[in-house]
């Protein structure tokens, strides 16, 4: 459990998987995630085992207020070059826009940096959406774009690479 001044992070329990598939299923999230296709009870049920015993990942489910509002991680953690891709989302409509997502993902990349000795930590962000700022905003510093990358909303967007090095984060 990672706590902080807004959220805690916990790891993901079973009582989490059914909001956190309704929220991943939710079209004005899924947007911005890699999986466009409806994930059944079946395929969260078997993401969930995966994760377990998955050493590459480190998945996190948000809490504020005694509630369920997010889910955040650490993926393809590489130890040999100790670099990882974050995912983050706040899936209740009622903590978006209030600080809530910027704590949890502070919270995030600081456990990534000190207690998993991460030399880098990268995420890749749509165009479309609005969260590139906080990232930015965070410390994140663009590192490349993938043009016409993402197909949705009857058009291609390009996908922004973002990182953020230990160094950086010390220096912050």
């Amino acid at each position: 459990m990672l706590n902080s001044n807004k959220v805690i992070l916990k790891g993901v329990e079973e009582l989490d998987l059914e909001s956190l598939r309704n929220w991943r299923n939710n079209p004005s999230l899924r947007k911005y995630f890699r999986e466009h296709k409806d994930i059944t009870k079946t395929d969260q049920v078997n993401w969930y085992k995966k994760i377990l015993s998955d050493k590459n990942q480190y998945n996190f489910s948000i809490f504020a207020d005694n509630n369920l509002i997010g889910h955040c991680g650490l993926y393809y953690i590489d130890w040999i070059n100790r670099s990882a891709e974050f995912g983050i989302y706040i899936g209740n409509d009622n903590y978006r826009n209030g600080g809530y997502g910027s704590d949890a993902l502070r919270t995030l990349i600081k456990y990534g940096f000190n207690d998993l000795n991460l030399n880098k930590i990268w995420c890749e962000v749509y165009k479309n959406n609005k969260a590139l700022h906080v990232y930015k905003h965070i410390g994140f510093k663009h590192e490349g774009t993938l043009r016409d990358n993402y197909y949705n909303e009857g058009r291609y967007w390009d996908s922004d690479i973002l990182s953020m090095l230990k160094k950086e984060y010390e220096q912050k």
